[in-house]
């Protein structure tokens, strides 16, 4: 089994960027019959030796390994970050709220509510450097992401709208165990509730791809989600628990609001694949005599059958219909996604390898030419004091949003056969591609 094992994983090296992928599903199996990348799979199996397969356990392989387009998911990794954007009502409630600790248990559970869509077992593509996506949602939500680093792999984010300002800082980091991969979710997050003013900073829980070489693939999160209030001193702190035997406690989550004096307020819990309840507690933890228990966030029904298991929210994230004009370099541009997302495996996978090569162009004629990159819609910062308490800007930069895209005019609503798949520009050189 460990040879079976050795030969499937180093079958995939050489690609780039190795993330969750399901050997069960149907999209892979025909995936594997259409041969999509080229390469057969006995081929694929002699390319590579058991010692190089031995040499990545235990590494980050975050930027190292690639994978075939028939493993992945017509989404991009910008998009997928996007996916927190789909309960932002939950934080225009929280900033309608007068108490504080209940304002603060709205705050999480929009923290849990991403989780809703984080069993998605696809690879997403990753992002070109100077890629970006734009969104609006309802309530005059305007979302921005855009790829800020490519070595190592980094985007920012930001959203708001009248009642918050959402602030993301995204580095993820991975530990490869021959047949799971561990997910250090590395980076900034920082919501801001107009009304209140609290400023609120999280560190979500790690994750395990499991069976990601034998056996069918599966995410569990497991271990604390902290959230403070670096405004008033309040936290909260969420264990998420890791799955058991036969799927025991897998799901779920508890949890407490905690004055600035470690005084428990408020008690969460709840499965993070489904929904977060909420209740008034004494300082044991205990639920006040006939407090009642609220429902805070209830995850949308998924469609059932969909061929990528995607949300109804992620297909709205992957539609170029009704949409205003975005930008040159937006994900729903990128040819390689369009055409992987219309079912044509071969040309997909062609226009990622030309995406590919002709970033790899770009570093070198910024080489060439002695030339740094610079983000367009965001800048770094390097005052340490801003961010005291919170991780090291050595092991995570921020980058802060600069306001010029909120600035900008607004762009008409734009036709979808001119998007999907078309103009696709995050360059630095236009001109030499």
């Amino acid at each position: 089994m460990m040879t079976y094992a050795q030969q499937q994983i180093n079958s995939l090296m050489g690609w780039e960027d190795l993330e969750v992928v399901d050997p069960e599903a149907e999209k892979a199996k025909k995936g594997q019959e259409a041969d999509a990348t080229g390469l057969l799979e006995q081929e694929r199996k002699q390319a590579w030796g058991t010692k190089q397969f031995q040499q990545y356990i235990g590494a980050d392989v975050t930027s190292l390994l690639s994978v075939p387009v028939w493993i992945m998911e017509p989404f991009t990794i910008l998009q997928k970050a996007a996916e927190i954007m789909e309960y932002t009502d939950i934080l225009d409630r929280a900033d309608a709220e007068d108490d504080e600790f209940d304002r603060f248990a709205l705050v999480a559970a929009y923290c849990v509510s991403p989780f809703g869509a984080a069993e998605r077992a696809w690879k997403p593509f990753n992002p070109i450097l100077g890629e970006t996506f734009e969104l609006e949602v309802g309530n005059g939500v305007r979302y921005l992401a855009e790829q800020v680093s490519h070595h190592p792999p980094i985007c920012a984010a930001h959203a708001e709208n009248s009642h918050f300002r959402y602030d993301l800082v995204s580095a993820p980091t991975t530990r490869f165990l021959g047949n799971s991969l561990e997910v250090y979710p590395y980076g900034r997050t920082r919501i801001t509730l107009v009304r209140s003013g609290e400023v609120f900073t999280l560190v979500p829980p790690n994750a395990m791809v499991h069976n990601i070489v034998i056996g069918r693939t599966w995410v569990d999160a497991y271990g604390p989600m902290n959230i403070a209030c670096i405004t008033t001193g309040a936290r909260v702190r969420l264990d998420f628990k890791p799955c058991g035997w036969f799927g025991y406690g897998r799901y779920e989550f508890e949890g407490f609001v905690y004055d600035k004096d470690d005084t428990k307020r408020v008690k969460l819990s709840g499965k993070w694949n489904q929904y977060v309840d909420a209740v008034r507690c004494d300082p044991e933890g205990a639920p006040l005599p006939d407090a009642p228990v609220k429902r805070l966030w209830t995850c949308t029904p998924k469609p059932v059958g969909d061929y990528y298991s995607f949300t109804a929210f992620a297909h709205r994230l992957n539609s170029s219909e009704g949409i205003r004009t975005p930008l040159p370099s937006d994900s729903r541009r990128r040819p390689d996604r369009a055409k992987l997302a219309a079912g044509e495996m071969v040309a997909a996978g062609s226009e990622k390898v030309r995406l590919e090569e002709m970033q790899r162009a770009e570093r070198r004629e910024r080489d060439k030419r002695s030339d740094s990159w610079l983000p367009r819609w965001f800048r770094k910062v390097d005052d340490a004091k801003l961010y005291e308490g919170e991780l090291e800007l050595t092991k995570v930069p921020f980058w802060e949003f600069t306001g010029d895209y909120i600035q900008r005019p607004q762009a008409e609503v734009g036709q979808a056969a001119d998007i999907n798949g078309k103009g696709f520009c995050p360059w630095q050189y236009p001109d030499m591609h």
